[in-house]
């Protein structure tokens, strides 16, 4: 399997991931109550780029886009007011639904490019 087919093979299973993660939020809602804004939007930004920046590299466009995927959950946890360990899962299930969505956004924007070209 190239690099380009573990894009792919990501891509079609983010759905189920989207799903679970959107069920884990209507649980952690029912036990919490709302997250913090701030937080729930800095984990689906740093998901999705940390997404973005491994497809880069899958697409050899270079090695450090793998290092910097790999630097996103640290700049997360630094960047977030995480007052509990439910705040710590309401950031953990946010950066993997972020990842999810932008590997979504990649199966419908770009593979279908791809198969029409």
């Amino acid at each position: 399997m190239n690099n380009q087919e573990i894009g792919k093979s990501l891509a079609s299973k983010a759905p189920w991931a989207l799903l679970f993660n959107i069920a884990l939020f209507a649980l952690l809602g029912v036990v919490d109550g709302a997250p913090l804004l701030s937080n729930l939007l800095f984990s689906l930004l740093f998901g999705a780029i940390s997404s973005t920046f491994l497809l880069l590299y899958w697409h050899e466009k270079g090695g450090s886009f793998f290092i910097f995927a790999l630097l996103m959950p640290l700049m997360l946890i630094i960047v977030s007011e995480l007052s509990n360990f439910v705040a710590l899962a309401w950031v953990i299930n946010g950066y993997f639904f972020g990842f999810a969505l932008a590997l979504i956004i990649y199966r419908v924007g770009f593979l279908r490019d791809a198969v029409e070209h």
